[in-house]
């Protein structure tokens, strides 16, 4: 019964908000001790996934893994098996902290849990992160290498990740997703401001597509960056689940949006 369903909130820990981009396999150590933090002092049912960030995108980018197999490019299965690696040595770092720290944060494997079959990707085990959520265990999911049925295989974003997600778990209801990013959220262009741009605070799926988009000089990563965020945004508000992008640079903003306290960011509204 829909009324029975349990809610959890889907967070997201944008990939250059933990790491620095500019520098292979660097993690930024003081603010991810600062948003795991905040996480811990959260007690409701979330599940937290993160990017790829300096760890999965270099060797992603390397071997081409997200253009599938390809008897061209030199060493590419080996590539495959090192973006891997990097991405459980990076979701590892993160888990152990959470750990130490007595949360009882669980790894999941993405490249188990999802899979791909020609241009659609779908989730197999959401009865396995049901389980999880109802023993008290928060699921730590990532980006990562995904396998496709018709024997080759792809990078699966957070992003994607998320929606699989919004789509798939049957137990619970997803209430809302949260985005960290290192900035306020998604700025527009406003020419009446000094600075050329302007923070969007609240909107509608459906006008997303009419924004005049601020151009921040946002790095482009191998999973889309901001125009390829808002396209899955518009999908998980399909599902009736609204959104939120949130600077996880500012002290307690996290903490506050998942406690459903009032932060200065975007909300994206689902459609009435």
């Amino acid at each position: 019964m829909h009324a029975l369903k349990k809610e959890i909130i889907l967070l997201k820990l944008g990939g250059s908000l933990l790491t620095d981009k500019n520098k292979p396999y660097s993690i930024r150590k003081e603010i991810v001790r600062n948003v795991l933090s905040q996480i811990i002092k959260v007690y409701k049912k979330i599940i937290v996934i993160h990017g790829g960030g300096s760890f999965g995108h270099p060797p992603a980018k390397k071997y081409q893994i997200s253009g599938g197999l390809n008897s061209a490019i030199s060493n590419q299965i080996l590539g495959v098996a090192e973006t891997h690696q990097s991405m459980n040595y990076f979701n590892s770092y993160l888990v152990n902290i959470l750990v130490e720290n007595r949360y009882p944060a669980i790894t999941m494997q993405s490249s188990s849990i999802f899979v791909k079959e020609g241009n659609s990707m779908s989730m197999h085990s959401q009865d396995i992160i049901e389980t999880i959520l109802n023993l008290g265990l928060t699921p730590i999911l990532y980006g990562d290498v995904i396998f496709d049925k018709n024997g080759s295989f792809s990078i699966i974003s957070g992003d994607e990740i998320i929606y699989l997600l919004c789509l798939g778990l049957t137990e619970y209801e997803v209430s809302k997703v949260i985005f960290t990013m290192e900035t306020d959220g998604i700025y527009i262009k406003d020419d009446n401001n000094k600075n050329g741009h302007v923070l969007l605070n609240d909107c509608f799926a459906r006008e997303l597509d009419s924004l005049e988009l601020a151009d921040l000089g946002q790095k482009i990563d191998v999973t889309g960056g901001i125009k390829g965020k808002i396209d899955f945004i518009k999908k998980i508000c399909d599902l009736n689940v609204p959104v939120q992008l949130v600077n996880g640079l500012k002290e307690d903003y996290i903490l506050k949006a998942l406690m459903n306290q009032d932060v200065d960011c975007t909300n994206i509204l689902v459609n009435e």
